[in-house]
């Protein structure tokens, strides 16, 4: 019971923190939710997802919530499943309104003992052009690149610099959607992290295009950040 009231507390200091550190926002702020199903709870995590999610879409300003489902990761496989979710909220204040809805978060209570949190951010973007959660990845085959990094202390200039490049190289690939990058606003231990995402045409192409980049000078970027979470995923809602 102590491990999942400080999971349950960790969920909403976040809401907390972006509601009081931002006064006012129109632009949207997206959370994002990587899971990792605890054993044996794959039957009851649908079901408390399910619950919960039902009650979070019904508040006014939050909306195209989606789930992803993680089918390998970087450095090491997952053992247990991973979804990843992701929900859009209008503003600050509608977070100060999903914080505040004590419904809701009893609600939650259930869902959080199905779980582990790998990585829980809010997120906005910043470079990619047009972010649209409703359509992301949603076409069939369509595989989701989520990379939920922590770059190491005093490389922030050239990780930047060096992430810019490979993300060039790489959208000039046969296979690639688009990419873009967030920048991180809150949720938990969120000193130094940066979001991105890539979609890929498929998984054939993903792979090739994976391997391809083993032999790229712009990969040396990968030494610039420890990974929280990189998962490669598909949309199951």
């Amino acid at each position: 019971m102590k491990r999942l009231f400080i999971t349950f507390s960790l969920l909403v200091s976040g809401f907390i923190t972006y509601a009081q550190s931002v006064k006012s926002t129109a632009s949207p702020i997206f959370e994002i939710a990587v899971r990792t199903v605890k054993e044996g709870k794959n039957e009851d995590f649908e079901k408390a997802r399910k619950a919960f999610i039902e009650k979070l879409t019904k508040i006014n300003g939050v909306s195209n919530d989606r789930e992803f489902q993680s089918f390998y990761a970087l450095p090491t496989p997952d053992k247990l499943p991973v979804f990843i979710g992701m929900t859009e909220y209008e503003s600050n204040a509608t977070l100060g309104a999903v914080q505040s809805n004590n419904d809701l978060m009893s609600n939650f209570m259930s869902f959080a003992q199905t779980m582990d949190l790998k990585a829980y951010v809010f997120v906005q973007p910043i470079e990619g052009g047009e972010f649209n959660l409703a359509t992301l990845a949603n076409k069939q085959g369509q595989i989701l690149e989520i990379a939920v990094r922590r770059v190491k202390e005093g490389q922030e200039a050239e990780f930047d610099k060096m992430r810019k490049a490979f993300v060039a190289k790489l959208g000039k690939e046969d296979g690639v959607v688009q990419s873009w990058e967030f920048k991180v606003v809150a949720g938990q231990n969120t000193e130094g992290l940066a979001v991105g995402m890539t979609v890929y045409e498929n998984q054939e192409k993903f792979q090739k295009i994976g391997q391809a980049t083993q032999t790229w000078a712009e990969s040396a970027f990968f030494g610039t950040f420890d990974p929280v979470a990189l998962q490669y995923a598909y949309s199951v809602k």
